[in-house]
């Protein structure tokens, strides 16, 4: 059975996993496998089946990005039905496992950097996020 240890993975690897997965590479898919890793670290699990996502983005792009990111970090997939899509336009997520969960939203000072980028590409402004400190990006709900 496959595994994810979040204390042990390669962001740079997973984000080159989820950019072939999603088609492209955007600050919600960086936004979406951060979040996830962060879930993972917090409830313990090794994802893929001990744990279920919550997205409630909807499934509308650019926010929707968030959801393959997830899928990519966490091993939820629509497929195995660990996770579903609440039609909020949110860039927030509950994570439950093991009889515990969490929220995680994106902060809204990051979702105004994405929407006004300053950087050269969308590109870059993921790859910097990816750089960016947990805390600095998500708020725990």
């Amino acid at each position: 059975m496959n595994v994810i240890n979040p204390h042990n993975v390669s962001l740079k690897e997973m984000i080159d996993q989820g950019t072939e997965f999603h088609g492209h590479l955007g600050p919600f898919l960086v936004l979406g496998i951060k979040m996830g890793l962060l879930a993972l670290r917090d409830l313990s699990s090794s994802g893929y089946k001990n744990i279920e996502a919550r997205v409630k983005t909807g499934t509308t792009p650019p926010v929707s990005c968030l959801v393959d990111g997830i899928q990519i970090s966490t091993g939820c997939t629509m497929g195995k039905g660990n996770i579903v899509t609440e039609p909020l336009g949110l860039a927030e997520a509950t994570f439950i496992a093991d009889g515990y969960s969490v929220t995680f939203k994106v902060r809204d000072e990051i979702l105004m950097e994405i929407a006004t980028p300053l950087h050269d590409s969308l590109e870059t402004l993921a790859w910097n996020i990816s750089e960016r400190p947990d805390e600095d990006l998500f708020l725990r709900l």
